[in-house]
Parts: structure tokens; sequence; C-alpha cells
């Protein structure tokens, strides 16, 4: 297998589609852990692994997005961190297996996926306790063997930080740190917590992300994200959008934008500078083989 830093210098890179929204669509509900299915659900955890590499993902991420100990503890479930963390790497882990006996010689991933805690930082936690909550997720993650991390869906810049402080502490591995931007009124992009574009660039790379970006929003607004980010650096940028905007239908969360609405941003995206592309909640295999189909194994420019 390739060197992994040196595969995102030298091309693009297919990371896969959502997780959550995919669990729910197998039965998870509103009361159920996500982790804990990497223990009581297994086979689907599994099942969604093997759509994602077989539609032409070379980056799979673990299903532990909410496996900190703060974020555990919210639901009284700080003891299963090793469990979970441990549980969602080994199924990745097997996928690729199960995937590469049929398809030998491919490059693909496990990426730890590393979430917010839950807490806002610097008002319910200092920024040293939600370093020391990811150090303790990815001292598991790291152990059980996954290839990188992907820090995800920050909303607060020093939360990013944090985690990615806290990975570097357990891990050698590489990092990739992506927070969530959306347009305001005044047509700038911002996090939630005020956070500019220029901001995530400058003050995660030189904490040592090996590639930054944005995940969680509309694919239309982060094509423009990522071009302000490929304006301030050279680094791989990770680009993964939403199917559109959050619906509630019958109790459930639905995502109703449609992969052939998505893919028309793809050549806006890569000319926008976006190298690591892959779809966050309510996309699907069938978005992700579109891309792959496009830009797997290309060089980038």
């Amino acid at each position: 297998m390739r060197d992994f830093l040196k595969l995102i210098e030298e091309e693009y890179v297919v990371l896969d589609g959502a997780m959550g929204t995919q669990l729910q669509e197998r039965g998870l509900t509103p009361e159920d852990l996500p982790e804990e299915w990497n223990i009581s659900h297994s086979d689907v955890v599994m099942q969604i692994h093997l759509e994602y590499l077989k539609a032409g993902a070379q980056i799979i991420e673990t299903n532990t997005f909410g496996g900190n100990p703060i974020k555990l503890g919210m639901k009284g479930k700080e003891s299963v961190i090793e469990d979970v963390n441990r549980g969602g790497v080994d199924i990745a882990r097997k996928a690729v297996e199960l995937y590469l006996k049929e398809s030998p010689g491919e490059d693909v991933y496990v990426a730890g996926s590393v979430g917010p805690t839950g807490k806002i930082v610097n008002m319910d936690i200092t920024p040293q306790e939600a370093e020391e909550a990811f150090r303790a997720q990815a001292e598991v993650l790291d152990r059980a063997g996954v290839d990188l991390f992907i820090v995800e869906t920050m909303m607060h810049l020093d939360e990013a930080i944090s985690a990615v402080r806290g990975i570097k502490k357990a891990s050698e591995r590489p990092i990739i740190a992506s927070m969530v931007f959306n347009k305001t009124k005044k047509g700038e992009y911002r996090t939630l917590f005020g956070n500019r574009v220029e901001d995530a660039v400058k003050g995660l790379l030189p904490e040592g992300a090996a590639a930054v970006g944005t995940n969680c929003g509309l694919i239309d607004d982060y094509v423009e994200v990522i071009r302000k980010m490929r304006e301030l650096t050279d680094a791989p940028l990770i680009m993964y959008p939403n199917a559109g905007l959050p619906k509630l239908v019958n109790g459930k969360t639905v995502f109703d934008q449609k992969p052939e609405y998505m893919i028309k941003f793809l050549d806006d995206s890569v000319e926008a500078g976006a190298t690591i592309i892959g779809g966050c909640c309510g996309t699907t295999p069938e978005y992700i083989k579109m891309i792959a189909e496009r830009i797997k194994g290309k060089k980038r420019r």
C-alpha cells in the first residue's frame, strides 16, 4: 500500500459517504448510540463499509464519530470507550480485508473518525479538557490500527486544535482536520462560533494537520469555501458536503438532495482546489461511485 501522505500530495482521493444516515436507514433510532452498533450490529456497519469500498472509496471512516469520553459521558457511557472505538476499527479493517480479496492491490485506508465533544470549549470545558478527551480516544484508535485520523464536523477552532493536539500526543499517524462553515448574511463563510475560513487554515496546518477542509454543509457553498482555502495553502484540501438540508419526515431526519444534483459540482470543486472528496450526512454509495468514476487515480493539478 502506498504511503498515504504521498498519495494525497500526488493524486485526487475518494473518501466514503455518510455513516449515521445509513445506519438510520437500517434501524438506528434517536435513542441508540451509533458507536454501540460496532458491538451490537457489527454486521450492519461492516456492510456499509463494504458498499463504500465497492463504490470506489479509498478512505473509509470508522463508526467512532462520538467516541470520545466527554461525548460518551453525556449518555453515561464513558465505560465503553475502549469497546466502541476498538470495535469500529476492527470492523473497518475486516471490511478492507474482505474487499482486497476481490480487488487485490488497491490502496484503501482506515481513518479514525473523531467528532466534537458535544460541549462548548471555553464555556463548558477548557481546551485542555477537550485535548485530554481526544487523546484518550486517539490512543484506542491508534492501538487498534487506523491508518490516519479525520477530525470532523468541528464548529469551534479551539476544539479542532485541541483534537489535533490530543491526537498528536497519542499517535504519529496523519491527521486531516475539517470544519463546518455557513454563509452569513454578509456573504462571509464562518463557523457557528464565528471562525473564518482563513482562521481554520492558519490555525490547523501549523498544529500538524496534513490536510484541512470542510464538511457537513451545502455543496453549493463549499466550492467557495475550498476556493478560499486554496488561496491560502497548497496543502491537500478535503471536501465532503451533506446531501442538502436536513428535513424531519415522519419523525425521521432525511436529506433529499440527489447524487445527480451534487455531482454537477464536482468539476467546480476540483477547479476550486479540493483534492480529497466524499460525502457527509445523507450521501450514499451511489454518490461516492460517481465521484470515483471521475477522479479516482488521477494526478492532482
